[in-house]
């Protein structure tokens, strides 16, 4: 009687021990601050749309989301930071597809690839303009490439080497049948003071840095790559529109784990970021930073990154984009 009493509270006892573990297991995530990492610069046109985020996820999960900008080789620092922070959900990822897709497909000995990742969802897309000055003679996207089949690779432009600008001129360019003269640039940002000053014939640039120049008469957008036209500036056409296959990849951002998430947590995560990107004040500030809000789920964003990888890499490798070590 004594043994079968003991077996029981024996029984008992490692009930509760089993309860109690898994009570801890389960632990109510988050219960601390969570890190979003940025691989852009303090202050930029992203960055500001990441902290405006940053704040609304903070209400939504009940505790702080601090972000922390590890920029520099191309966002290959914040990327790298990323991928080898703790799996457990406090360190998630603000990444974009020149990170994630064209540094891995076209940059010989970069230490990742997209797969090294666990997408969350896609927020957003960029909208990018191609410009002249007011002053030249090119007025539609038709002039510029009449003008550039007549005299191949006299026309210059500016992009920084290997950066997604550089990638969709050349995929136009390929898809039109023209060719004009790579300038290779330094900074994104020299693009507009190189056509001001006549240094350039043709800038592509982000539409936000572009919005001065523009209302002011100095500059001329020949099209956009983009979805559809924007709001502030309805005349200037997208490049689909004039017949023309979007380029092999545009510039759009989502947010981003490391790989081994448990699943509570990742769908914890995704149902909260889901809610604060659909928040109605966020196309707002989207659109003032010229981003398109451009929502997709875990699985279909990856989807769209193993497909813009294929393309890239296909791509890289026919028309002599790929960098050389």
């Amino acid at each position: 009687m004594r043994e079968k009493k003991g077996s029981y509270l024996l029984v008992a006892f490692l009930s509760v021990v089993i309860l109690l573990s898994t009570a801890l297991a389960a632990e109510k995530f988050p219960s601390r601050e969570i890190q979003l990492v940025s691989a852009n610069r303090p202050g930029g046109f992203v960055d500001i749309a990441i902290r405006f985020m940053s704040d609304n996820l903070s209400k939504e999960l009940g505790v702080p989301v601090v972000v922390s900008n590890r920029a520099g080789a191309g966002g290959a620092v914040g990327t790298t930071y990323l991928i080898k922070s703790k799996p457990d959900g406090y360190t998630i990822g603000s990444i974009s597809s020149a990170d994630v897709v064209l540094l891995p497909a076209t940059v010989p000995n970069i230490p990742f690839k997209y797969s090294d990742l666990d997408p969350l969802c896609k927020y957003a897309s960029s909208t990018s303009g191609i410009f002249c000055k007011t002053e030249s003679p090119w007025k539609t996207l038709e002039d510029l490439v009449a003008d550039g089949k007549k005299r191949p690779g006299q026309i210059t432009y500016g992009a920084t080497t290997h950066s997604v600008s550089h990638l969709q001129m050349e995929s136009f360019m390929k898809a039109a049948g023209f060719s004009m003269m790579h300038v290779p640039l330094q900074a994104a940002g020299e693009t507009i003071t190189r056509v001001l000053g006549g240094n350039l014939d043709i800038g592509i640039s982000s539409m936000a840095p572009l919005v001065g120049q523009l209302k002011a008469g100095t500059l001329r957008a020949l099209f956009i790559i983009a979805p559809e036209r924007v709001s502030a500036f309805p005349q200037i056409p997208t490049l689909k529109e004039k017949g023309y296959p979007n380029p092999v990849l545009t510039l759009y951002t989502g947010f981003f784990a490391p790989l081994g998430l448990p699943n509570p947590v990742r769908e914890t995560l995704e149902k909260a970021l889901e809610k604060v990107i659909k928040e109605p004040t966020l196309k707002k500030r989207l659109d003032d930073v010229s981003l398109a809000l451009e929502y997709l789920p875990r699985k279909a964003f990856a989807k769209e990154i193993e497909e813009d990888t294929k393309q890239i890499t296909e791509f890289a490798k026919t028309s002599g984009f790929l960098k050389s070590k």
